[in-house]
């Protein structure tokens, strides 16, 4: 098993990496540019996608994030911050799967009634 768990990426954490900056192009369009210096091997939107689906994902998430250099950690806790919600981590697998079921169970069935024909 890799150091890095989850976050394994080639032979690197796909956690590692700055922020990039978003660019406007002359014509009008947006481009997503890399730090030069530090680029990201993960962009956030794919770290925000794994946190939100995958248990583990955020497990790892929070076991490596400690191991990260300086550039790497404000850019993964700038993330978590907006996206608190995403990265909470619930106490195990068996809470995660109670929470959804519960809110499923109370969440109630509403039938549309068919209208009688006149």
């Amino acid at each position: 098993m890799s150091i890095w768990g989850f976050w394994a990426f080639g032979n690197k954490c796909g956690l590692q990496g700055a922020a990039s900056t978003i660019v406007e192009l002359p014509d009008g369009r947006m481009l997503t540019q890399p730090n030069a210096q530090n680029p990201a091997v993960l962009e956030d939107e794919f770290i925000l996608f794994s946190v939100r689906n995958n248990l583990r994902a955020r497990a790892d998430f929070y076991r490596i994030l400690p191991t990260l250099d300086d550039e790497s950690q404000e850019r993964l806790q700038n993330l978590a911050g907006k996206h608190r919600r995403a990265f909470r981590i619930t106490r195990d697998e068996q809470s995660e799967t109670d929470a959804i079921q519960h809110k499923q169970v109370t969440s109630g069935v509403h039938l549309e009634t068919p209208k009688p024909n006149r």
